[in-house]
């Protein structure tokens, strides 16, 4: 009879944790229409196109980098791509470039079935284009990606100099500029590159 009367009353369970609630201002949520406006104000679609569809740089319309993939490239120096610093470009003003380019979808593409494709021949430089050549010897490095000119490098954009002394002034300058030598631009690729200066260096499809 007694065995009830000595049991203790169980203590009360206590109360569950409060969860840490999630401050609202650490959540970015990105504004499309200030990534298309900061897109065409630090001209990216000089490079990638006015949507994203590629042109000297490559496509970024519905990009598959994460974001910080593409942080990475934006801050990274890739001619002829200069590198953005957080001073120039905030990384809340590159999540809205990223996420306004995941928006912007390519033109579908119909694929018809056909032989197995050759390899393309690989191209001479006599074959190739003068903004070709100018990035490919990275001219664009020192002098600019349409040779506006740099901080240690004169334009050269509409140079309208005979060949042959724009040729000697620049084979006076191997030594201090080996990139110069006729092992770097041969006199036939520095003749393209010329022409290619001489008419205000357009975009390679301007020559068609």
């Amino acid at each position: 009879l007694g065995l009830f009367a000595c049991a203790e009353t169980p203590a009360p369970a206590p109360p569950p944790p409060t969860p840490t609630p999630v401050v609202a201002a650490e959540t970015y949520i990105p504004n499309l229409e200030q990534g298309q406006a900061t897109w065409q104000d630090a001209h990216c679609l000089a490079c990638h196109g006015p949507v994203a569809l590629g042109g000297i740089g490559p496509r970024l319309a519905s990009t598959t980098l994460s974001y910080e993939e593409f942080l990475q490239a934006v801050r990274a120096v890739r001619p002829p791509k200069p590198a953005y610093p957080e001073a120039q470009l905030s990384d809340r003003a590159v999540y809205d470039i990223y996420a306004w380019v995941r928006t912007q979808i390519p033109p579908f593409q119909w694929t018809v079935p056909g032989p197995d494709p050759t390899p393309p021949p690989v191209a001479e430089a006599s074959d190739m284009m003068g903004m070709t050549l100018w990035t490919c010897r990275r001219c664009d490095g020192c002098h600019g990606v349409f040779a506006q000119g740099g901080p240690e490098a004169p334009p050269l954009a509409g140079l309208n100099y005979p060949v042959e002394e724009e040729l000697a002034r620049m084979r006076g300058q191997v030594e201090t500029i080996p990139e110069h030598s006729p092992a770097h631009i041969s006199d036939e690729v520095f003749a393209t590159l010329y022409e290619w200066l001489k008419m205000g260096c357009v975009r390679d499809e301007c020559y068609h």
